[in-house]
């Protein structure tokens, strides 16, 4: 008999008479709390990664491109901008490139006499869409052409409203598309500029800005054949290092970027807090399902401590029997995950159908499957070591005092 219990399947099936016989809802319960568990260590997880993916999708497509060149240090400006645009052009991999020339300026709505100092940006409209997608999200008018040379192109968060209450950024205080705004130029220049269009893409620093056309800032300006940055377009966000390499080897001599290196540190120290955050819910999260199966497995042991004694007195040895509640330990850490995972892709769906609207946009929550997995395991191993803590303590008793209960 000691031979017949000496090995995996004499475990496999205590633990699964232990389970056909046990407490239903004791167990699903169980299983319900691991399931929350999992849902608790990877929610916020999975939330930054949606910040995170929204946060770098702008960046791209509003303000750097996959790859932006500046100029050389001590330098302000590029030289020679337009034959290293179309330099640019002919490496292979780039599908897109546009040249900004910004300046200082005071813009000024000439119906209420706000004014706001911004960076007033120009570039080719046409150029520009093949980079960035301002074209895209336009709410009001329409956007720039080339030849524009009297219109402006607004961000909704510097057009504003004329009740102030509503503004989340200083404003005009409620310019719409036909207004006239004034632009003063640090040159001296003074021109008034019809709104041609708004547009919102949901970012705020983003929606703080204005457009003209290079040919507008040129004839103002004098700023032909110079830019202050170079947005690049690569075939993915994904290959823009590579790229970046690549312009490189071309001989480009200005600062090149990635879009990664250049906005890493601006929502750097709000994801640090955020994962500091997270990495105390896995922590409370690991003790709760620890302390639930230290609990649930040391009650269900002493309900039992008398089969314990019978199965000791007819030989199985005590790791059999320990084994088996660890078994038993991982078919509900198995469920629990399941659903537990079953329940997060749940929120993912619901939250990706009902977008969640973000200051920086609406958010799409991403699972990370690497800590996923990371906190399975976690999980699985507090787990089993919670059983097994009850499990050998009560093995260890003599047989008589296990069968007297």
């Amino acid at each position: 008999m000691a031979n017949n219990g000496g090995g995996f399947d004499v475990s496999l099936y205590l633990a699964v008479r232990a389970i056909r016989r046990g407490n239903r809802s004791t167990l699903l319960l169980t299983i319900l709390i691991i399931a929350l568990v999992v849902v608790l260590m990877n929610f916020l997880g999975m939330i930054i990664g949606g910040v995170v993916t929204l946060y770098n999708d702008q960046m791209i497509d509003y303000q750097y491109g996959h790859v932006i060149i500046e100029p050389k240090d001590k330098q302000t400006a590029i030289a020679d901008a337009d034959g290293l645009v179309k330099h640019l052009h002919r490496i292979p991999g780039v599908t897109g490139v546009s040249a900004h020339v910004s300046t200082g300026v005071t813009i000024t709505n000439t119906k209420n006499g706000k004014f706001q100092s911004k960076s007033l940006l120009a570039f080719n409209p046409i150029d520009e869409q093949a980079v960035t997608k301002y074209q895209l999200v336009i709410t009001d008018g329409d956007y720039l052409s080339k030849g524009d040379t009297d219109q402006i192109l607004l961000g909704s968060l510097l057009a504003g409203n004329e009740d102030e209450s509503q503004d989340k950024l200083p404003s005009l205080g409620g310019v719409k598309v036909g207004d006239r705004v004034e632009v003063a130029y640090s040159n001296g220049v003074i021109k008034s500029y019809r709104v041609k269009g708004i547009y919102e893409s949901l970012g705020a620093l983003i929606d703080s800005s204005a457009f003209i056309t290079r040919n507008e800032m040129d004839s103002i300006m004098h700023t032909e054949n110079t830019a202050t940055e170079i947005l690049v377009r690569g075939t993915s966000s994904e290959d823009a290092k590579a790229l970046k390499y690549v312009i490189m080897e071309y001989g480009v001599e200005e600062k090149v970027k990635t879009w990664g290196e250049k906005g890493k540190g601006i929502l750097g120290d709000a994801i640090s807090s955020l994962n500091l955050i997270n990495n105390i819910m896995t922590l409370v999260s690991l003790i709760v399902a620890s302390v639930v199966v230290f609990i649930v497995t040391y009650i269900n042991i002493i309900n039992r401590k008398k089969q314990i004694g019978i199965l000791k007195a007819i030989g199985i040895r005590k790791q059999i029997i320990v084994g088996s509640y660890l078994l038993q330990v991982l078919f509900q850490c198995t469920c629990g995950i399941v659903t537990g995972i079953l329940m997060l892709n749940g929120i993912r769906f619901i939250l990706t159908v009902n977008k969640v609207r973000f200051p920086m946009g609406y958010l799409t929550p991403e699972i990370n499957f690497e800590s996923l997995g990371v906190s399975i395991i976690l999980l699985c191993l507090v787990s089993l070591i919670s059983g097994y803590i009850p499990a050998r303590q009560v093995t260890n008793e003599e047989i008589l005092d296990a069968m007297r209960g």
